[in-house]
């Protein structure tokens, strides 16, 4: 953060995330009810109000990771899957 601007955090956008799911569906053979399952998850990352604000960065990926690995019983994606999940979205957030 600079003294007198904002500089945003990296950061997963809906540019990255349409790389990002695509990735799952071929790679880790993600279903697309699993798909639509994870960006509902992170619908509201992705949906903030502010530019600066909109997309999935670190914070907000491990707290919905761990509402995931949390709540298996509601969405019904494996713990391999999250965590083919969450390596993709590391390459774009910038974390690996």
């Amino acid at each position: 953060m600079g003294l007198f601007f904002n500089t945003p955090k990296p950061r997963v956008t809906k540019i990255e995330w349409k790389k990002v799911r695509s990735n799952l569906y071929s790679l880790h053979n993600f279903t697309v009810r699993e798909l639509d399952k994870v960006e509902e998850i992170f619908r509201g990352d992705m949906d903030e109000e502010r530019d600066i604000d909109k997309g999935i960065d670190a914070a907000e990926l491990t707290k919905g990771l761990q509402y995931m690995r949390e709540h298996m019983n509601v969405h019904y994606i494996s713990k391999e899957k999250i965590n083919a999940l969450e390596a993709e979205m590391i390459k774009y957030i910038g974390l690996s």
